[in-house]
């Protein structure tokens, strides 16, 4: 499945361009960002700005690319730390305006929360209270945060992706950001492990955020009384399917690559 030792050092650099363009493209995507393929590239590759677009836009492209380098510069560490991650919360959140209730780089201090449609009545499920956050993020670098061993295998490396993804997301520790953040720091096995970072597509952005949004259904709520952070139950599963299903989109990458050396 890994090829990324066929390569040589351009075709890497070439490769590991395109994952950082798609990547940034499609995780923002997912959250409203409406500038397109080619419009994030010409903003990473050389900084030009699309007519009609916002500047908003544009700064998220720019600041989503700059955490994509954060996590190839963190996966060298043993331990990934809250240092690292309210690093990468200033990195993907451009806003110039400072706001006390939205603090960058720190933990979320009023409570938010998100509707969901369920029997086709939209439904409002609450994130955990501020006051929560810090015990439940203390159990998420406890359960994650030690990088140092390597996993056994692919199927590993996915699970730990859904593992850290789903227990990110569900927490919801800043007020905005965590969607995006989930999908970055969810690939630091993967990437420490020599494997692609796992891409999750925009084409399937309804499919991801029901899925998500039935796990947190059928899952306790999190709060100071948690003691483990995931329930690995059907809606689980179908998650960690659909994540490793993703890993194509970087795959086929790597594969047109290697295809077009022969």
């Amino acid at each position: 499945m890994n090829k990324i030792n066929e390569l040589n050092s351009y075709e890497k650099e070439e490769l590991f361009k395109e994952l950082k363009i798609g990547w940034t493209y499609n995780s923002n995507a997912i959250e409203g960002n409406t500038l397109k393929l080619g419009d994030t590239a010409l903003v990473i590759e050389h900084g030009l700005t699309v007519k009609g677009k916002p500047l908003k836009e544009h700064n998220e492209v720019i600041g989503h690319a700059r955490a994509v380098d954060l996590i190839y510069e963190y996966i060298e560490a043993d331990n990934f730390t809250s240092d690292m991650l309210f690093v990468l919360h200033k990195a993907i959140m451009t806003e110039i305006i400072i706001d006390t209730e939205a603090p960058m780089g720190a933990y979320k201090v009023v409570e938010n929360g998100r509707y969901v449609r369920i029997e086709g009545r939209a439904t409002y499920i609450p994130y955990p209270y501020p006051n929560h956050i810090k015990h439940l993020m203390n159990l998420w670098f406890e359960e994650f945060g030690d990088i140092s061993t390597p996993l056994e295998s692919f199927e590993s490396c996915v699970k730990r992706y859904t593992q850290m993804h789903l227990a990110f997301a569900s927490i919801h520790p800043f007020f905005d950001g965590n969607g995006r953040l989930a999908r970055l720091v969810a690939n630091v096995p993967l990437l420490k492990n020599g494997y692609l970072p796992l891409i999750v597509s925009n084409e399937d952005r309804q499919e991801y955020i029901e899925l998500l949004s039935e796990y947190n259904l059928k899952s306790k709520q999190l709060d100071d009384t948690t003691t483990k952070l995931i329930e690995e139950n059907k809606e689980y599963k179908k998650l960690y399917q659909f994540f490793y299903d993703q890993y194509k989109n970087s795959q086929e990458l790597l594969d047109e690559i290697i295809r077009s050396k022969r």
